[in-house]
């Protein structure tokens, strides 16, 4: 089993580390290996809608044109096969512009060839598992931009092959571990106990 935790955040945030910390010593303690990926710290380009990298059929996402960090990171996103998606959202009217962009690159992992109407998933099947940890510091619980949210990360999740099998919203709190400790914990649990589950 492999994890990795996928960090799509758009700005530093301090509670954002401290949880990103905490699963880290959680899955170490449990001698689970993983690796992670914080995507604000990658250089690569937004997508052009060129589709040339759709064209080909292929179970494997195919490498953007554009030469990139991004398209290194799809090999090691690929040789995982548990996924702990974290995403921010700090404003209730514009998106989380680092995840849009990582989410518009993610068209690797469909077929769409030229003169096709729709897009297909390249794996329909979800073989793999994921969860969703949304840190949002918009006001008003539960506003619309909570549940956009939830959506793109689903998305982000369904298109790597991995179904989501929990989330999370967090919001903003003085001892944020504290707060989250036993959530975190079960949630993390259920991402491992899934592939006991698969592999059995």
């Amino acid at each position: 089993m492999r994890v990795k935790i996928i960090d799509c955040t758009e700005k530093q945030h301090k509670d954002v580390e401290k949880i990103v910390n905490f699963i880290s010593d959680y899955l170490q303690k449990n001698n689970v290996n993983y690796t992670k990926l914080t995507l604000k710290e990658l250089q690569f380009a937004q997508c052009t809608e060129c589709r040339c990298c759709t064209q080909k059929k292929s179970d494997e996402p195919v490498k953007c044109v554009l030469k990139d960090d991004l398209n290194d990171e799809l090999d090691n996103i690929e040789a995982a096969n548990r996924y702990i998606i974290l995403a921010d959202r700090n404003n209730l009217f514009s998106k989380n512009k680092v995840h849009e962009k990582f989410s518009q690159r993610l068209v690797a992992y469909y077929y769409w060839p030229y003169g096709q109407v729709q897009s297909t998933l390249r794996r329909v099947a979800q073989a793999k598992s994921s969860i969703l940890i949304n840190y949002n510091t918009t006001k008003y619980f539960m506003n619309h931009s909570f549940y956009t949210s939830k959506h793109y990360m689903e998305h982000t999740s369904a298109s790597i092959g991995a179904k989501v099998i929990d989330w999370q919203a967090i919001t903003p709190k003085k001892d944020i571990i504290k707060s989250y400790e036993k959530r975190l914990i079960e949630m993390i649990d259920k991402l491992l106990h899934s592939f006991v589950q698969r592999a059995s």
